[in-house]
């Protein structure tokens, strides 16, 4: 997880300068932490086949800035789980666009037990 993490310090390194003046820019989000707890009655390893729904804590992320013509978007779900999904998307209106994901689906087969 700490090289998506630096991946993601460099994409934001790497964007373009924003051009507009202070007053046309904004910064918003939302960070969100929350407590799981999952009582399975009966298979499993059914109920997790494509996910990962454990006890434990899990969060999500989002951020938005917007400078004039210019965005920058990233949202970060289910952080620290095997189901964890990045996405980071900006640009400038009219000129051009960027979109990168990261999106992890396990298979699981079993639960180990």
């Amino acid at each position: 997880m700490g090289s998506r993490v630096i991946l993601l310090a460099v994409i934001f390194g790497l964007t373009p300068g924003w051009t507009a003046s202070a007053q046309e820019r904004t910064l918003a989000g939302e960070i969100s932490v929350f407590p799981l707890r999952v009582d399975v009655r009966g298979n499993r390893a059914k109920f997790n086949e494509y996910r990962d729904l454990r006890d434990g804590v899990s969060g999500n992320i989002g951020l938005r800035h917007d400078a004039g013509k210019d965005y920058l978007d990233l949202r970060v779900g289910d952080i620290g789980r095997r189901d964890q999904m990045y996405e980071l998307e900006g640009g400038s209106w009219g000129t051009f666009t960027f979109h990168l994901s990261y999106d992890e689906i396990p298979h699981n087969f079993t639960t180990g037990r």
